[in-house]
């Protein structure tokens, strides 16, 4: 039986699972890290895990879902320095090809390469979870349509559209190793065109 925990504790073993799930995850993969083997360095029995996560995927997917909010977070404060330098277009393209460098950085991030692994980690979320992944990228999509109009550009297309775009440019990027060495060439070409029809400037032609 799992023991009861006051708030404190709670809060505590949480991010013990955080840290201690993300460090097994970077190392022995998704399939290959058991809640055995997470609850066995956190110090809790197992049965306590699921006060916290619904299944192992729960906890991969929230560690994701933190990852992107700081992205976000160091996105915008991007955003606002190229802004100085270059009009909107451009700035958004510089933003989201620095973002992307976070592949680089965080290995959980990869997982967007497996397209079955992302199948089998959605399956086992609950809907308070999705709606928080669609909430995020909504929240992301608004963040940059709101600082556009500040800059005088509207988005020409729905939000729908400009977000499943940003998806689409991840997507390249994830996939450049099967492109070749102009991989990064290309894709910078593609987001210039992409982000020069996304937003116009003044307020003809916005959705």
């Amino acid at each position: 039986m799992a023991r009861h925990f006051s708030d404190h504790e709670k809060q505590l073993i949480k991010k013990r699972l955080l840290i201690e799930g993300k460090k097994l995850f970077e190392k022995f993969g998704v399939r290959k890290t058991s809640i055995d083997k997470i609850v066995e360095k956190v110090g809790i029995a197992k049965g306590s895990f699921y006060n916290f996560y619904t299944s192992k995927e729960s906890l991969v997917y929230n560690l994701i879902m933190d990852i992107e909010v700081q992205m976000h977070k160091e996105e915008m404060d991007n955003l606002h320095e190229f802004l100085m330098k270059y009009e909107f277009p451009e700035a958004l393209k510089f933003t989201v090809l620095k973002s992307l460098s976070y592949m680089d950085k965080e290995p959980l991030l990869h997982i967007h390469n497996d397209p079955q692994l992302l199948y089998e980690i959605w399956t086992k979320l609950g809907e308070e979870e999705k709606e928080r992944g669609a909430l995020q990228d909504q929240n992301r999509v608004m963040d940059f349509i709101d600082k556009a109009k500040q800059m005088g550009y509207v988005l020409t297309v729905s939000d729908e559209v400009f977000n499943a775009s940003l998806m689409s440019l991840f997507m390249i990027y994830v996939n450049q190793n099967m492109i070749g060495r102009s991989g990064q060439e290309a894709l910078e070409l593609i987001m210039k065109s992409t982000f020069d029809s996304l937003f116009i400037k003044g307020e003809n032609g916005g959705i």
